[in-house]
């Protein structure tokens, strides 16, 4: 099973120039199955009124799930999305502590061979305080669910402040060595990841070179474990 997530920066590159053709592409080559994308838009001014997270899912033939976080426009959002070749069978846009500006968690509940597992796509705050709050609450939400999990996003930190999710999941880029993904020129941090249910086996994890965004994507190849709890809870 291969997983992606990927912060696109509203499909623009670092000078502002538009890159959904591109990220559609990195989609196509690579076949994911799960990707969940960060700072996404639906019809805004300043992205052309493009649903952003439907046509990226187009390139895979995947079905799509939109959690917003701020307003742009009339009609316009922000947030994030998780894209997916499995049926989606309940989904929920959860928002996070932390004041400033807003933060959310998108939850889908995905029906896989052989059961169901739950991912999360996410975005932290810039404030170490604010993800603190925001981590505690991952916490609370991965250690209620009964299925295999999957968490990504761009969590704004190093793994060192991830230290509270670890009880309940592994960090596949620890698997294999430092990977940074920021910038996406010269990257010098490593913020984006895939988190997994201690069943789940991460049997590898890549980095492509594109410069579609100012983040790089980050893809894990994942095992799911041979059982586990059915519940489309």
């Amino acid at each position: 099973m291969k997983v992606m997530t990927y912060n696109v920066h509203s499909c623009k590159d670092a000078r502002k120039k538009d890159r959904i053709d591109q990220i559609s592409a990195l989609i196509r080559k690579e076949r994911p199955v799960i990707v969940g994308l960060n700072e996404v838009e639906t019809f805004s001014p300043r992205t052309r009124f493009v649903n952003q997270p439907r046509r990226i899912a187009a390139a895979r033939d995947m079905v799509y799930r939109f959690g917003p976080t701020l307003r742009l426009g009339p009609i316009g959002f922000f947030g994030n999305a998780i894209l997916s070749r499995f049926p989606v069978c309940k989904e929920k846009n959860l928002r996070l502590p932390g004041g400033f500006e807003p933060r959310c968690c998108l939850r889908a509940v995905l029906r896989v061979p052989g059961g169901y597992i739950t991912v999360f796509s996410t975005h932290l705050g810039l404030k170490r305080r604010q993800r603190t709050e925001q981590i505690e609450e991952l916490r609370r939400l991965v250690e209620k669910e009964t299925n295999p999990v999957i968490l990504m996003g761009d969590f704004n930190c190093g793994p060192d402040q991830l230290n509270p999710l670890y009880d309940f999941l592994t960090d596949a880029g620890s698997l294999f060595g430092s990977q940074l993904t920021f910038p996406s020129d010269r990257p010098v941090d490593r913020i984006d990841y895939i988190m997994v249910s201690h069943g789940i086996q991460c049997q590898g994890l890549s980095i492509p070179a594109i410069d579609a965004s100012d983040h790089l994507p980050v893809i894990a190849e994942l095992e799911m474990p041979e059982r586990y709890d059915q519940t489309a809870r």
